[in-house]
C-alpha cells in the first residue's frame, strides 16, 4: 500500500526494490514519528508533505567517498592506459552517482591517463535519482573523511581548501556533467565506453536487476568497461557477454 502511494503521489518507483531493505528504512521513519503501521504513516504523509522528502532520503541512503575501494581504481587506471588511446576522448557514465565523489574520482583517472587533447574530448555523465544529492555534487565541497583514500599528490593537484573543507578544482569539475535520472524509468545514456554502476543492484529484486541491466548493456559499447559493486554479479542472462578483468573487483569488459 505504501509503495503504491509513493508511486502514485510522486512517481518514485520502489515497488521492485528488495523488501527487506525497504522495510528497515521505512521503519526508521515510523520510529521517528512514533508510528506503528502503514495506515498511520500514509496519513502522516498526507498531513505533512515534507515527510516525503525525509522518506525519500531514508530510502536512498548514500555511502560514497573518493576512490572507494582503491584497488578498483588502480585496475581501472591500468585498463584505461592499456586500452584507450591517450588522444581520443572517453565517454563515461556514473549511474547512481550520489554526492559526486565517484564521478570526480573517475574524472581524475582520466586526467592522469589522457593527454590534454584527449581530456577535451572526454566527459563523465553522472546521474542520480536524488536532486538534493546532485546539488551537493555540483558544489563539490567535501569533508576530510570523504577524501581519506586520496593520495597526497592527487590531493594537491585536484583539490583546494575552503573553510577547512576540500573543494574539487574546476579542471576536474568541468569534466563532469550531472543530471537527475531514475534509471528504473528513464532512458539510458548511449555509446558509453566506461560505465560505473556500483552498489545499486543490491537494492533491486532479480526482475528489476535484469530490467535495469538491459539499459546498461544497451549503453555500453563493445570493448567498453563496466564496474559494479563488489557484492554484485552480472544477471545470468547477460553474463556470457562480459569478461571479468579482475577476480574480486567486479570490473568487466563487454565482449565485441
Amino acid at each position: 500500500m505504501l509503495l503504491e502511494k509513493i508511486y502514485s503521489d510522486h512517481g518514485w518507483d520502489f515497488r521492485n526494490y528488495k523488501r527487506a531493505s525497504l522495510k528497515r528504512r521505512i521503519q526508521k521513519r515510523f520510529a521517528a514519528l512514533d508510528l506503528h503501521n502503514c495506515t498511520d504513516y500514509c496519513e502522516a504523509l498526507d498531513s505533512d508533505p515534507a515527510e516525503y522528502s525525509r522518506l525519500f532520503a531514508a530510502l536512498t541512503i548514500k555511502v560514497s567517498e573518493f576512490f572507494r575501494e582503491p584497488e578498483v581504481f588502480e585496475m581501472l587506471t591500468r585498463t584505461v592506459t592499456e586500452r584507450f588511446p591517450r588522444d581520443a576522448g572517453i565517454k563515461a557514465w556514473c549511474c547512481g552517482c550520489a554526492f559526486g565523489e565517484e564521478a570526480y574520482s573517475l574524472a581524475m583517472v582520466f586526467s592522469e591517463t589522457l593527454s590534454a587533447e584527449g581530456l577535451k574530448l572526454s566527459k563523465v555523465f553522472a546521474t542520480d535519482i536524488d536532486p538534493d544529492a546532485l546539488d551537493v555534487a555540483r558544489r563539490a565541497v567535501y569533508r576530510e573523511d570523504s577524501i581519506r583514500n586520496v593520495v597526497p599528490d592527487i590531493r594537491e593537484k585536484y583539490f583546494f581548501k575552503v573553510n577547512g573543507m576540500h573543494k574539487v578544482k574546476y579542471k576536474i569539475r568541468n569534466l563532469v556533467k550531472f543530471g537527475t535520472q531514475d534509471i528504473v524509468k528513464s532512458p539510458s545514456i548511449s555509446k558509453v565506453q566506461v560505465l560505473f554502476c556500483r552498489n545499486l543492484f543490491i537494492y533491486f529484486n532479480k526482475t528489476l536487476q535484469e530490467k535495469v541491466f538491459e539499459k546498461l548493456d544497451y549503453s555500453l559499447v563493445p570493448g567498453g568497461i563496466l564496474v559494479l559493486g563488489k557484492a554484485e554479479v552480472l544477471p545470468q542472462r547477460f553474463a556470457a557477454g562480459y569478461a571479468a578483468l579482475g577476480e574480486h573487483h567486479s570490473v568487466y569488459e563487454k565482449k565485441a
